[in-house]
């Protein structure tokens, strides 16, 4: 018995057969999905699973997500091991679509049976802090509203509480020093259930100078 050829088994999508796909479209950017740039492939969480598959490391990482935000457990701090295009930006955009979703996890193929499998009734929605590392440089500030930041902490408490979550770092983030454990505390807590995505830190760190001294 002859195997099927692989496009039987396996149809690409329309724009693939059809050669219309644009390359571009495949270098996920968490950045411009949280500011709303991104292609709708991306920024659609009900398109965006629909072209994905979840993988058995995505699925655990999902799983674990959603027992956190609904208070059953999970892993507080994960991190994503994985080699240079080793999908590690696309896990976390599944993150973030889990968590801030704009459509109910039906619509999400794929997604609610790992919640019904994981036993979940509710699932709350969280606030979500992306820190891309990419997205900025140590030493610059930068504008999100008319609010002026200049620290990665600094964003962090803007995504979290925009100006109310910047009064608590704002000493922090105007003279470049890290906020205590007890400030970190406290905006998670007044802003939970929160997820912190963090992706290309090294990218960010990277841009600091030996003896060179810079607010970052």
């Amino acid at each position: 018995m002859s195997l099927k050829p692989w496009r039987e088994v396996a149809i690409p999508h329309s724009d693939v057969l059809k050669g219309t796909f644009q390359q571009a479209e495949f270098a996920a950017d968490i950045s411009a999905v949280r500011s709303g740039k991104a292609p709708d492939i991306y920024k659609d969480a009900a398109l965006f699973f629909d072209r994905t598959y979840i993988t058995e490391g995505m699925a655990l990482l999902l799983t674990q997500v959603a027992l956190r935000l609904a208070g059953q457990g999970g892993e507080p701090v994960i991190q994503l091991q994985t080699a240079f295009g080793g999908g590690k930006t696309h896990t976390l955009l599944a993150v973030l679509h889990l968590a801030t979703r704009k459509c109910a996890l039906s619509e999400m193929p794929g997604v609610a049976s790992l919640i019904e499998k994981a036993g979940i009734i509710d699932l709350p929605k969280a606030n979500v802090a992306v820190i891309d590392g990419t997205a900025h440089s140590p030493g610059q500030a930068w504008k999100e509203g008319r609010t002026t930041i200049k620290t990665l902490w600094g964003e962090l408490a803007w995504q979290l509480g925009k100006s109310e979550g910047c009064d608590l770092v704002r000493e922090n983030d105007a003279n470049g020093t890290a906020p205590s454990k007890k400030v970190l505390q406290q905006l998670l807590e007044q802003y939970a259930p929160c997820v912190v995505l963090m992706d290309e830190i090294v990218a960010y760190v990277g841009q600091f100078e030996d003896g060179k001294a810079l607010s970052g």
